[in-house]
């Protein structure tokens, strides 16, 4: 049984994407319950409906923060409440652009369906923030921020730099990559200093510059880190933008989710 937990925005604008949704689901046999995630909407209680209905399968509508935000509930109804219910999740992006999605292996309303009524899973690590934040692909930390160890600091010496702790590879493209492998089930997290490389002048006039493109200085394979700044809450890109107070304990935890991959399903170790 499944549970579409389907968000505001994409009911507001989104209506042929959803009507196209429906059909998919109706011609795969797998429809089911459909929750509308608006801001009033008791999360907590649509979920604890849900699986003490039967259904087994979550899946998220609309982009990344979307799924992070059900993903999170879920977890924490299970955490917290030491509710003990198994389920299985997925997302169906209503952009391409979703980066979970494509870690799953699928990209498109089509691919995601087709994967749902195929239902092949794998059990995936997720990255902890904070022993309460969940996150399933990276986590980006602003310039001000630095990795903690016992007795040392590291952070980049480029002025326009980010670091982030990896659980799959974001830096797709950059070109000193192969010095070290991501992979989502292999237990460990990737921690990556990174560098927005000077553009010149003529670079941006001929619209040549990425500005979005950081490279890799270093990467350490770590199953927790902290992370330290002198700012006491900094702003987080896990999956969703969060406000973290530091310091931030960052931690894996292996083979903790259960999710619907596709043909695409980015678990094998990649360059």
């Amino acid at each position: 049984m499944y549970a579409y937990f389907i968000d505001d925005w994409v009911y507001n604008k989104h209506h042929r994407k959803l009507d196209r949704l429906d059909l998919l689901l109706t011609q795969k046999g797998i429809s089911g319950r459909k929750i509308k995630l608006a801001r009033l909407n008791d999360l907590a209680g649509s979920i604890r409906d849900c699986a003490a209905s039967g259904i087994k399968t979550f899946v998220a509508v609309g982009n990344d923060t979307t799924a992070s935000r059900l993903l999170n509930s879920i977890l924490s109804i299970r955490d917290k409440e030491k509710e003990d219910f198994s389920f299985i999740f997925s997302v169906i992006p209503i952009y391409e652009s979703n980066m979970i999605a494509k870690v799953f292996g699928y990209q498109t309303i089509q691919e995601a369906s087709e994967a749902l009524a195929r239902h092949r899973t794998e059990k995936i690590d997720l990255g902890l923030l904070n022993s309460r934040h969940y996150f399933i692909t990276s986590a980006i930390f602003p310039k001000k921020c630095s990795f903690g160890f016992k007795s040392y600091t590291v952070s980049s010496l480029y002025r326009d730099h980010h670091i982030s702790v990896c659980n799959n590879n974001i830096y797709n493209g950059a070109e000193n990559l192969n010095t070290r492998k991501f992979s989502i089930t292999d237990g460990v997290l990737e921690a990556v200093i990174a560098h927005r490389p000077p553009v010149s002048f003529f670079d941006k006039v001929r619209g040549k510059a990425n500005q979005n493109k950081y490279t890799p200085e270093s990467i350490f394979p770590i199953k927790a880190i902290v992370i330290k700044s002198k700012e006491k809450t900094v702003s987080v890109n896990a999956d969703a933008e969060k406000q973290l107070t530091t310091p931030i304990k960052v931690e894996t935890k292996p083979k903790f989710l259960e999710v619907v991959i596709g043909n695409n399903f980015y678990g094998h170790l990649q360059d």
